[in-house]
């Protein structure tokens, strides 16, 4: 199934099985919209290292005692036995009130062929000829084209309630270098602004285009084990305080600890428990996909090496971050 079929499918009946792989921004888009339209009372979201097939079993098996639905998303990186499979969709067929939506995510470490040939198999897994028609589907996305990603746009913002024309949207795109998660991020920033009409003057005030690198940017680049040497050279250029630039860091790297420390105890992640706030869900995915990837004592030596770094510069030792960073990029798993 493509991305037009499943749109018609969703404005009728969405499905109660979904396999969604391709690209991650719409993976995730369409995962939510899914979830929408299912309206399920009940939701557990299983991430990457999460992931066991007894225990979500176990919900997508359970009883409807008080017409209460079940739904079970899973946010993967690996493959899918094809036991685990066939044993999702027939208790999803013995229990029509319950759902599964599969996020299945390019890991890493994985080549873009290898990605698509796990892809291909699970598609040839993921079917149940005693449930319904179009109960069941699998769909792969590609990237976004201009007019999808102004779309996206303008649908975030009547979400957010601005006033804010097709022009400036495509202002605020274009500053992000056609990035559509970026310039969704922007527009939270707009919020402040409910009941004004947004002009460019506004955008050129918040908006920080893909030139300006911000510490989050270069924190991302560090845990995606991507070069960040670029990002670091330009955010000393824009004359950063580099002991505020520090605590930038450290308050990243706390977040993915409390993260980490929560699903530890309870098994699963809620945001709002942790931070006290719920920030956009593209962040939650982030935060919920990088803390998995040190153990504890790891988050000790980054907390160690982060107050060195500090201590440092504070002795006037300037620009020591390579050192950190390397080290930190060589603990992720």
């Amino acid at each position: 199934m493509n991305k037009a079929q499943l749109d018609m499918l969703l404005r009728q009946n969405p499905p109660r099985a979904s396999f969604l792989y391709g690209d991650s921004f719409m993976v995730g888009y369409y995962s939510r919209k899914i979830a929408n339209a299912l309206q399920s009372e009940e939701k557990n979201t299983f991430y990457f290292d999460e992931y066991n097939s007894v225990n979500i079993n176990t919900l997508l098996s359970q009883g409807s005692l008080f017409g209460t639905s079940s739904l079970v998303v899973l946010k993967l990186n690996h493959k899918l036995p094809k036991a685990d499979i066939e044993l999702f969709l027939h208790s999803l067929c013995a229990n029509t009130h319950n759902a599964l939506i599969v996020e299945y995510h390019q890991a890493q470490n994985k080549s873009s062929g290898d990605y698509m040939r796990d892809c291909k198999s699970i598609v040839g897994y993921f079917h149940q000829p005693k449930m319904p028609k179009d109960s069941i589907v699998e769909v792969r996305f590609f990237e976004p084209n201009m007019k999808e990603r102004m779309g996206f746009l303008q649908e975030r913002s009547k979400e957010l309630g601005l006033k804010i024309e097709y022009r400036i949207l495509n202002q605020i795109l274009s500053m992000q270098n056609n990035d559509i998660t970026l310039a969704l991020n922007e527009l939270e920033k707009f919020t402040i602004y409910v009941g004004k009409s947004i002009d460019i003057s506004d955008v050129n005030l918040l908006c920080d285009g893909v030139g300006s690198f911000s510490t989050e940017e270069l924190c991302c680049a560090v845990m995606d084990k991507k070069p960040f040497i670029h990002i670091l050279q330009n955010i000393y250029e824009e004359g950063i305080n580099e002991i505020m630039m520090i605590g930038e860091i450290q308050r990243f790297f706390y977040q993915l600890f409390l993260f980490f420390a929560y699903a530890k105890s309870y098994g699963s992640i809620n945001a709002k428990e942790i931070l006290g706030y719920n920030p956009p869900t593209h962040i939650i995915e982030r935060l919920s996909r990088y803390c998995i990837r040190f153990k504890e004592a790891e988050y000790i030596q980054i907390f160690e090496l982060l107050s060195l770094w500090r201590y440092e510069v504070s002795k006037g030792k300037s620009k020591q971050s390579m050192s950190a960073l390397i080290k930190i990029q060589e603990m992720i798993r």
